[in-house]
This record gives structure tokens, C-alpha cells and sequence, in this order.
């Protein structure tokens, strides 16, 4: 393993650590993988120059690999102890071809029983194993299967069986060409070094059956057929057959299938679609997966109006209708719902019943945002730069180029909402052509302090008229987060082009609303929202107490070093199984791409099981009834400080015996 993968450079954070893993090439695109490994492992699969990367980090330790078992069927010794070298060499034309060399069977690889301990002088997960993939020409961009984490999906959903022993991971290539790979789940021992026993599979979109030029996208997701070819099953058993298996699993008989889509910028903008069966074998009780190689023919070509920034696959699985539907943003100003699977009917004859059914797709809704001025004075749709599906795929939100994000509720499903154009999905097939422009819920990108202090300023010192004042304690301003209190008036973000939306669910399936968190990156800032649910909830509350916990607000991510690279993307990790990251119930790491770094933002380990955790958070919990005058101080001074403390700071002034400005008492050179 190289260097920079064993020995990440490591920096003390307020909540965690920053892990720095210095690469020795580009990386183009990376994407965590949203299973874990057997063992506990996340995966990171990135591509650079050569292929593709994939990385498993934490998890189980190896066990040392045991030696096969000898054959029984040795080879066979002559009676005199010696062997029969006699050749015979028949020449025929009827010749039957030599037979395949036997496999040699690798030994199943195994793992500790236990957990891996913490090592107190690296208090991070270790990077256990990690493949490079080589292709032969640079990977630019990475997909990975569009579905719920584990703990957010039901027992009676159906889950494509394939995803519990392989990675299925989609990648655009610097040729025009479109690669799917299929590698086992388990990482492969640190001895097997040969890539030929990984049991690799890639399958390749290339030629008259891709676009013409380098794909801008792609987007993964499995589906599912079921009773026979949908081609020729009516549309009336389909819709049967989906609302009698609206929350069952998948069947024996059924057959999954691997939908890809992507889109180029080809003519005014070219999208693809395929489907790809799986193909299950079943050999000495072990059962193996792959990809059909014989269908790589796109199903569906459509022209798009202009060329996409992005697209995604929903995340609800089958047999949801909306699994299948395809988010589409353009950067002119809107974005689209295409319908994957949707049907046309064609009636053979007039004296039939039966209907031939052809999935063509179908354009379902068309999302506007609202107008900016520009400078000639006509208004133009605000510029798009990424959009994503939340509440489960029940709703839409978007990223726009002024640091703006809203959510469009589609089928208002949302708090306080009205039932939307695609209520249930039960008119999904009646919609066509409709349009939503109105935001349920929104916010803006603010401008970093630190930033826009250094900018206005050009890096000298703090004019004394920015530092932070106090505000009259009254009953109408703790109603108002500190934020605008403590901090002063903000900058709003610059605009930019350059972004991205990262949604996971974090609460549990049996939660009567999907909360999730949000990962957003706006040019060179990154911000979180902890929970979506609550700021919406929030946003509509008319009564009440105003509630500005932190997960009802955009909070920004700041203090992140990239050591002067470009910052390229950003992701939730899925953390490493471990019974300490349970307990304390922060079941994802932050995932931040740099041009030759990747960079994780995870919390420091201790080693401690939950007894133990329980011990120390009880610990904790005393320490911070009784916070310390400098830590007042020092969160005052960052804009953290909330309204208890402002009383402690307040009373302290008070019982002092002269006026002493906090802000001075404690001097922090940053």
C-alpha cells in the first residue's frame, strides 16, 4: 500500500479530525459506494488517468490466508513408481478444440471477529485494502446505484440480490465511451495480487451504441421485470401488477435488470438509456452474479432542447413507478422528470384486447426557479447548477449559480404543503407537459466571515466598527438566531458555476418522514443542512417558539485546508462499522475531492465501547454545565455563542470590578 494511503496528513479539527491522503495522480471524479463491505468496510471508488480506484477503509482486519486443500484427484503413479511420459499425438480434421485450463480456486477470504482496535497515536480508521482498475484511458466521471442507505430501507422493499456481494459502479471514459464494473464486495486479500482472480467484470457502451462525444454524465439504478418481458405484457396487468406488489420484495422469476442513462452534449444535447439483465448463477450451492454482455444497445435515444448539467436517478426502490424516473437539470434555467419506464400502447389490430406496450419514456413535469436581472435590464431564469432528489424522491432541490437553493415539492408530500401535480404517482402516466415554479421551502449561501472580511479589508486588521457587539436580550430577539445577533449582517455568496448537492436519509424507515441531511458545495464554500425536515418544518411554522437549533439552519463548513488545490467535490461517506460510531449515532463521514487529494472530515476515535461512551458523554455533560469563562469568550468571538452564555458573559461583566471588553481579555491569533 502506498504511503499516502497508510499515513494520511492529519489536522486537529473542533468537531474531529481533517484526514489528508496525498494521491499520486488526478482524481477526476470520486463517489463513496453507499453498501458496506462484509467486514464493515466503506468504499471510495475514484477515477484517474489510468482507470478506476477503489479503496475499502476501516472495517475488519484480514486473517492470514489459508493454504487450498490438496486436490484428491493427484496424479496417478505407475506400478513401478515411475510415470508414463509416452506422448500420442492424433491428427484429425474433426478435432475437438483443447480444454479450458482448470481455475485455480482462491481461498475464501476471511476477517477478525472482533473490531480493530484504536491506536491512540492514529485515533482514524486505517485504509484496510485498495485495487487500481486499469482501463487504459482516464476516468472523468463516476456513478454509483441510486437507493436508500441500509438503515433507511424497509425489510419489504425489494433490494437487487446482486448488491450484496458485488460493486456495480459506471464510468465515463475519456474515449467516448461508457464502462460498467462489476467487482466483488469483499475486499480481496493483501497477498492475492493478481488481478485476473479478482473477478472483475467490464462492460463497455462504445462506438454506434454511445454518443459521439465524451459524456458529461451518468447515473445508475436498478429495476426489475416481472412475470415475463414488459414488451409484451399489457398495460393494464402492469398497473395491476404494481399495485399488488407496491411494498413486496421481488419473487422467484423475476429478473433484475441494470438501468444506465447518460447524456452529452452532443447536437443541442443527446440522452441514452439502457437495460442491462443480471444474470444469477447458481454453482456448488455459491451463487454468483453478472452483467449480460449482449445488451448494450441503448432502449430509449431522446434530443434534448439544450445540453444537461446533470442527471440522477430516483432513489426510491422498485417496485415504486417513481424508481425509474430520471432527474434532468439544464443550466439555462429549469429542470426536468423523465419517466424511464413509461409506456406507449399500440393495439395491434381492432379486434384484440391486447397492447403491445414499448417503454419510450416520458417527460413528466418541467421545475422553473425564479428570475434574475441582468445587466441590459431583461430578466432571464436563474442559472441551475445542480439539482437532487429529497424526501425520499419525493420532492426536488436545486442549486443555483447566485447561491440560492429552494425545493420544489412535487407531489407535496412535504410539511405544509398542498397535494402536488404528481400526488402518490397515481396520475403519473396523465401528467405530461406540466410545470411547477414555486419553491416550498429555500435559503441562500452566505458569504464566509473570514472571507469577506480579508476581501474587504485585503488582509489587514479588523476595522473596529466590524468586530462583534451585543444585543438587547428582549423577547422579541431570542426568538432570533444568534447568528444575526452575534455575527452581524452577512455577504451573500459569490456567484459560481462550479457545484454540487449531496443528499443521504439518516433516520430509520419506520420514521413517519424521511430526514435527511444535505451536503452543499457553492465554489469554493461548503455547507451543511443537518436535518431538511426540521428547517422546512421550521420555515412553516407560523406559531410557536422559533426553534434555531443547528438543524434547522444552513451552517457553513469552514477551517477545511486543501493546501491550495481546487475543491471538486464533496459527498456523504458511509462510516466504517464500529460500535463507538453507533453509539454515538453519526453514521456518515464527509468526503471532500481535491484535484490530487481526497480529504475526510470524520471524528476522533476512542476506542471506547458504549458503556464507556456512556461514561464519558455523562462526563462531558458536567463539563459543559459549567463552561469556563474563556471558552465563552472564545465562542463568542467565533459567532457561536448562544443565549446562556451571553447571560454568563453578561453576569460576569457585571460582578467585575471595571468594564473589561471580552473581545480583549483573550487574544486568539488566527
Amino acid at each position: 500500500m502506498s504511503s499516502s494511503l497508510a499515513r494520511p496528513l492529519v489536522r486537529r479539527r473542533d468537531d474531529g479530525l481533517q484526514l489528508s491522503y496525498q494521491l499520486p495522480h488526478r482524481v477526476y471524479a470520486a463517489k463513496p459506494y453507499p453498501v458496506l463491505a462484509p467486514n464493515g468496510s466503506a468504499i471510495v471508488i475514484y477515477g484517474y488517468e489510468n482507470g478506476l480506484r477503489i479503496i475499502w477503509r476501516g472495517g475488519r482486519s484480514f486473517l492470514p490466508l489459508q493454504k487450498p486443500a490438496v486436490s484428491e484427484k493427484s496424479e496417478e503413479r505407475q506400478p513401478n513408481g515411475t510415470h508414463d511420459d509416452a506422448v500420442m499425438i492424433i491428427d484429425s480434421d474433426d478435432e475437438e478444440p483443447a480444454p479450458e485450463p482448470a481455475k485455480v480456486e482462491q481461498p475464501a477470504v476471511q476477517f477478525e471477529d472482533e473490531e480493530t482496535e484504536v491506536d491512540a497515536s492514529h485515533p482514524y480508521e486505517q485504509i484496510l485494502r485498495h485495487i487500481d482498475i486499469p482501463l487504459g484511458m482516464k476516468v472523468l466521471g463516476v456513478a454509483v446505484p441510486s437507493f436508500l442507505p441500509e438503515k433507511a430501507r424497509s425489510s419489504l422493499e425489494a433490494f437487487p440480490p446482486i448488491l450484496t456481494k458485488m460493486i456495480v459502479v459506471s464510468a465515463i471514459c475519456a474515449d467516448s465511451s461508457t464502462r460498467v464494473v462489476v467487482v466483488p464486495l469483499t475486499p480481496p486479500h493483501p497477498t492475492n495480487t493478481e488481478p485476473s482472480t479478482w473477478g472483475i467484470q467490464t462492460l463497455s457502451m462504445s462506438g454506434s451504441v454511445s454518443h459521439n462525444e465524451i459524456p458529461t454524465g451518468v447515473s445508475i439504478t436498478f429495476t426489475c421485470q416481472a412475470g415475463g418481458d414488459d414488451s409484451t405484457r399489457s398495460r393494464s396487468q402492469r398497473r395491476a401488477s404494481f399495485s399488488r406488489v407496491e411494498s413486496a420484495p421481488a419473487r422467484d422469476g423475476e429478473k433484475w435488470e441494470l438501468l444506465v442513462a447518460t447524456h452529452a452534449a452532443e447536437a443541442t444535447g443527446t440522452l441514452l438509456v439502457y437495460r442491462i439483465p443480471v444474470i444469477e448463477r447458481s454453482t456448488r450451492g455459491e451463487t454468483s452474479f453478472t452483467l449480460s454482455p449482449q445488451h448494450l444497445h441503448p432502449i430509449q435515444r431522446h434530443a434534448l432542447p439544450a445540453p444537461a448539467k446533470s442527471i440522477s436517478f430516483n432513489p426510491s426502490p422498485y417496485p415504486s413507478e417513481r424508481h425509474a424516473n430520471l432527474l434532468v437539470a439544464f443550466p439555462d434555467g429549469y429542470v426536468k422528470i423523465l419517466s424511464c419506464l413509461a409506456t406507449k400502447s399500440n393495439r395491434t389490430s381492432r379486434g384484440t384486447d391486447s397492447e403491445t406496450v414499448e417503454p419510450e419514456g416520458r417527460w413528466l413535469i418541467t421545475l422553473y426557479p425564479g428570475f434574475e436581472q441582468s445587466a441590459d435590464g431583461f430578466g432571464r431564469r436563474k442559472t441551475v447548477i445542480d439539482a437532487a432528489w429529497v424526501l425520499a424522491g419525493r420532492a426536488v432541490m436545486v442549486l443555483l449559480a447566485d447561491g440560492e437553493w429552494g425545493v420544489w415539492d412535487v407531489e407535496g408530500s412535504g410539511p405544509g404543503s398542498e397535494p402536488g401535480p404528481l400526488r402518490g404517482q397515481s396520475s403519473i402516466h396523465g401528467v405530461t407537459g406540466g410545470s411547477l415554479t414555486s419553491f416550498a421551502v429555500s435559503g441562500r449561501i452566505v458569504g464566509n466571515p473570514q472571507t469577506s472580511k480579508s476581501q474587504v479589508g485585503g488582509g489587514g486588521p479588523t476595522p473596529p466598527d466590524q468586530r462583534a457587539k451585543f444585543a438587547p436580550m428582549t423577547p422579541s430577539t431570542r426568538r432570533v438566531r444568534e447568528d444575526s445577533l452575534f455575527k452581524g449582517a452577512q455577504s451573500p455568496s459569490s456567484p459560481s458555476l462550479c457545484g454540487e448537492l449531496s443528499v443521504v436519509q439518516i433516520n430509520s424507515s419506520r420514521d413517519p418522514a424521511p430526514e435527511e441531511s444535505i451536503l452543499i458545495r457553492h465554489g469554493d464554500q461548503i455547507a451543511t443542512i443537518p436535518s431538511l425536515l426540521s428547517l422546512w418544518r421550521n420555515a412553516v411554522k407560523s406559531t410557536g417558539t422559533f426553534d434555531a437549533s443547528s438543524r434547522c439552519r444552513v451552517t457553513n463548513i469552514g477551517n477545511v485546508h486543501l493546501l491550495g488545490e481546487r475543491l471538486t467535490g464533496i459527498s456523504h461517506l458511509p462510516a466504517a462499522a464500529r460500535k463507538e460510531r453507533e453509539a454515538n449515532r453519526r453514521e456518515f463521514d464527509t468526503l471532500i475531492t481535491a484535484e490530487h487529494r481526497l480529504i475526510i472530515l470524520a471524528p476522533k476515535l476512542t476506542g471506547s465501547g458504549p458503556q464507556q461512551q456512556a461514561k464519558t458523554g455523562a462526563e462531558l455533560h458536567e463539563k459543559v454545565q459549567q463552561p469556563s469563562a474563556e471558552t465563552d469568550q472564545l465562542m463568542l468571538r467565533r459567532g457561536e455563542l448562544d443565549v446562556d452564555g451571553m447571560d454568563r458573559v453578561l453576569s460576569g461583566m457585571a460582578g467585575g470590578s471595571r468594564f473589561r471588553s471580552p473581545l480583549k481579555r483573550t487574544r486568539v491569533f488566527t
